[in-house]
């Protein structure tokens, strides 16, 4: 008799359960309409809607699969299926909330499509399910939270190679839900420890997200570059300013994240950040030779290392900052220069070689200064102004700059030593 009694009610849940399958199309409408009544659902892309709509379908099937065999939820369905644009859209609270909301739907309707025997069969094996699933979402949604931190750092790489290898449209495309399009921004660069690179990144976005701040952050050879924005609240020198930890030492003794951090001066978008982040690759390599300018260095402190480092960029900026505008104004300005260049500095002997009397050099000196911000009687200043005459009278600079791919210098990553950044072999 018990033999009887328990393969009639191995029967019946049979039935049951066929029955659950058979309505499984009107259960996971019935989901949808009750999931219309969250606000945060109805302002859902129609894409996602529809996705969401497949998933609860699949569910319910898993569902009446792990009912017949009692056992865990697989979860094979819960949005693991769905693509990862439809994921990244939704909060792990969200999705507990639509297991939640499923399950409480199909308890209420499941009377109604399969009838009071066979609901009154599934109805425990139901409530368990949804209890365990709310539970096994966590580690599905983890796996989501790591998809999307994994794309997330592709699409920022990809943004990156384009600045330094593709076009505008390329860029714009690329930056597309990575980093905004209508700001002015900077980009920054540093080459960390061979073992500090992903720290480094983490750190850059950490410092980013504590200004509240977007930021676009990848390696780029031994190098890291950094695309954020050139204005950023209350910090008076930006992104100067704002990654100024990361080369300062935590605590006396210890050693800085970085040796030195190279910065471009702002442009007005992203898509017009090309010459910046070249300006600042060429920066990494320069720095190794100028040791005076502290740590956090422009691109524009650089200028004579770089054009040394093959950068053209630098060499026309050079001829166009320090030796056009002088020949422009005329007035004995660059015999001035090239007076003083060739006698150290000193107003007598300059006066005496051109010949002038000494108080007309000094009056082209002032000149010469408000001109170019340069002292030609100064080493540094001596040094910039001696690269613009070398470069403009040799015709340089006029050559076009290499081509990004071929080129040594700007190879996407370029042979430097671990130490010291400066040219290496292939």
């Amino acid at each position: 008799m018990r033999t009887a009694a328990g393969q009639a009610a191995k029967a019946d849940q049979a039935k049951a359960l066929e029955s659950l399958r058979r309505s499984i199309d009107s259960l996971s409408d019935a989901a949808l309409d009750a999931f219309g009544e969250m606000p945060w659902f109805r302002g859902l892309p129609a894409r996602t809607k529809s996705w969401i709509k497949i998933v609860v379908m699949n569910e319910l099937k898993v569902m009446a699969e792990d009912i017949a065999e009692p056992r865990s939820p697989a979860l094979r369905g819960i949005f693991s299926d769905a693509p990862r644009g439809a994921l990244q859209q939704l909060s792990l609270g969200q999705v507990v909330e639509l297991i939640r909301l499923t399950v409480e739907t199909v308890l209420t309707a499941v009377d109604d499509v399969m009838g009071e025997p066979s609901a009154a069969l599934v109805r425990g094996d139901l409530e368990r399910y949804g209890r365990e699933a709310a539970f096994a979402a966590a580690s599905v949604y983890a796996r989501v939270a790591q998809h999307r931190a994994r794309d997330g750092d592709q699409r920022q790489k990809l943004l990156v190679d384009a600045l330094l290898e593709g076009d505008e449209r390329e860029i714009a495309d690329r930056a597309d839900g990575v980093f905004p399009l209508g700001v002015p921004v900077r980009v920054a660069g540093a080459v960390p420890p061979v073992d500090a690179t992903e720290a480094m990144l983490r750190a850059m976005h950490r410092i980013m997200e504590t200004h509240g701040a977007p930021a676009c952050a990848a390696r780029r050879g031994p190098a890291v570059l950094l695309i954020a924005p050139a204005a950023m609240g209350e910090i008076r020198d930006n992104v100067p300013a704002a990654l100024d930890e990361m080369v300062r030492p935590a605590a006396p003794g210890d050693p800085a994240l970085i040796d030195n951090l190279v910065v471009s001066n702002p442009v007005e978008s992203i898509v017009a950040a090309r010459p910046a982040a070249t300006a600042v690759l060429f920066g990494l390599r320069a720095v190794a030779g100028q040791r005076t300018l502290g740590r956090v260095v422009g691109v524009d402190d650089l200028l004579p290392e770089r054009v040394l480092c093959g950068d053209r960029q630098a060499a026309r900026q050079l001829v166009a900052e320090y030796y056009d505008p002088l020949l422009a104004a005329g007035r004995g300005l660059v015999e001035t220069v090239d007076a003083l260049l060739a006698h150290d500095g000193s107003p007598d002997a300059a006066a005496r070689s051109l010949p002038v009397h000494v108080n007309t050099l000094r009056y082209r000196l002032e000149k010469v200064i408000s001109l170019t911000g340069r002292d030609p009687r100064r080493g540094r200043d001596a040094f910039v102004l001696r690269m613009a005459f070398i470069l403009a009278r040799t015709g340089a600079a006029i050559s076009p700059s290499p081509s990004p791919s071929p080129s040594p210098s700007l190879s996407p990553s370029p042979s430097w030593p671990a130490a010291g950044l400066g040219p290496g072999v292939q």
